[in-house]
Parts: C-alpha cells; structure tokens; sequence
C-alpha cells in the first residue's frame, strides 16, 4: 500500500512541474498594452499651499480683516479709558451710573473680542479647505494627464529622488488657473 501513494504523490509532482515548465517556455506573452507601467511620484503640500497665489490672496483679506477687527477693538478699549479717567470727576449718583456703563461696555468689549477670533478662525478654516480642496483636484488631474499610478505627500517618504517630485508643475498648474479666473 506505501508504494501506491508514494506513485501517486510522485505522479502529482512531476505533473505540476511540468505544467509549470510549459508555462514558463510558453510563446503566450501579455501584450505591452495590457500591462500599465506603475509610475509614482511625490509633492510637497506645505509648498503648495504656500506658494499657490489664491492661499495669498486670503491671508491678505484675512489680515486686512483682522486689522479691521483690531482698529474697532482699539476704539472701544480708548473708549472705556476715557469712561474710567471722568469717573473720578463724577458725583456719586453720576458715578453709579458711569461704573454701570463701563461694565457693560467692558462685557460687550469680551463678548466683540471673542466674536472676533471665532469668526476669523472659521474664515480661515473655510479658506484653507477651499485651498486643499484646489489642490487635491489639481493633483488628480496632473495624476491622470501624466499617467500616474500614485503620488504621495513627502512628509510621509523617508526618501525620495527628485526627479519624481512633481511640486511645481502642479504648483505652476494651480497658479496659472487661478490667475485665469482672478481676471476680469
């Protein structure tokens, strides 16, 4: 009985290996076009995001805003200096209400600086989603124009050569478009 499976396993193997040498001498070949080329390439967003003029653009509106937000505020505080430097001069009645008054502008003075952050800060975070938002779309199309099967962010490559960082084409691709639609 031990020489009947012993045939049969032997029968087995040499019936694999046959069938994988037949394979491997086999004229059948895939053809070039069937087999896509894995071509990988790597950006840098932080210069991107940096360099592309729309993230300018906003840091300029948000800063002229937030200039805007800082005069006000100024105002309001030399406002309740100068409520605090009368307050001496004021009789008691008068003094009440003057104490009253600077409380309340003093509340509104925190609530208007509060108001402020908050509303510049969610400005900025829609801002820099409508940025990342260019960029993701600008990095796919770059993607498929050049036949790329991947690109990956650099902050996440221990190494990479420099001929396959494709930063500034897309940078020069988003700029180009968004001096195309910042015209009149």
């Amino acid at each position: 009985m031990s020489d009947v499976r012993g045939q049969g396993s032997g029968r087995v193997l040499w019936c694999a290996f046959g069938v994988l040498v037949v394979c491997l001498l086999s004229a059948v070949r895939c053809p070039p076009s069937a087999a896509q080329e894995f071509k990988v390439g790597y950006v840098d967003l932080g210069r991107i995001f940096d360099g592309y003029e729309r993230t300018k653009a906003y840091d300029s509106t948000l800063q002229q805003e937030g200039k805007q937000k800082e005069a006000e505020l100024e105002a309001r505080m030399n406002e309740l200096t100068k409520l605090r430097k009368n307050l001496e001069l004021l009789n008691d009645k008068a003094r009440q209400n003057a104490v009253r008054e600077i409380e309340e502008k003093s509340d509104a003075l925190k609530q208007f600086q509060t108001k402020a952050r908050r509303d510049l800060g969610r400005e900025r975070d829609q801002l820099a989603q409508d940025v990342l938002k260019d960029m993701k779309q600008a990095i796919e199309e770059y993607a498929k124009t050049n036949s790329f099967s991947l690109i990956l962010d650099e902050r996440v490559i221990l190494f990479g050569q420099s001929a396959h960082d494709v930063t500034d084409p897309i940078l020069q691709m988003l700029n180009s478009r968004y001096a195309g639609k910042s015209k009149p």
